[in-house]
């Protein structure tokens, strides 16, 4: 009876030992967050290229196809959502990000994307300014704004670029 015990002990053991790597997928996979780029519901734009995304945010000029000028708005400094934004797109961390914009200040070229603190107000802004351009969790998208096609990937497509773990 105790050596069926123990046998009975072993296998739930190992049963739970094999389920491990499944449970760590699970976590690892409900902690992934998706950033939508996202511009006003009556925008030209349909679709942004990672590169374009970069030179939007760096503010170096880059226009829609109807001429449109860019108006990049990000989050505010420091967040989780801009700080993987910037390591994304920019391929920058944050003080590497702040680097980058007091080089440009000294040489005098254009300043940094304005930041906004809260979401909701955020979104209102993309909503209303012309050439509008920001990032935010698909969940939090208002019938304001719509997301657009990053490489030619929706948010939730396979292989979609704007992904990170929080």
């Amino acid at each position: 009876m105790v050596a069926r015990q123990r046998a009975f002990a072993a296998l739930a053991l190992f049963g739970m030992v094999l389920a491990l790597p499944r449970v760590e997928r699970v976590a690892r996979a409900s902690s992934q967050v998706v950033l939508a780029v996202v511009v006003a519901r009556g925008s030209a734009v349909q679709n942004v290229r990672l590169e374009e995304l970069k030179r939007i945010f760096t503010n170096e000029g880059d226009r829609d196809a109807l001429g449109q000028r860019y108006a990049p708005v990000n989050h505010a400094p420091r967040t989780t959502d801009r700080a993987a934004f910037d390591a994304i797109v920019l391929g920058m961390s944050a003080e590497e990000v702040s680097q980058f914009w007091i080089e440009r200040r000294i040489r005098g070229s254009p300043r940094p994307p304005r930041s906004v603190d809260s979401i909701s107000l955020l979104l209102r802004l993309i909503a209303r300014l012309p050439g509008g351009m920001t990032y935010a969790r698909p969940a939090q998208l208002t019938g304001a704004v719509r997301a657009v096609r990053v490489n030619g990937k929706l948010p939730g497509d396979p292989d979609y670029p704007l992904i990170f773990c929080e």
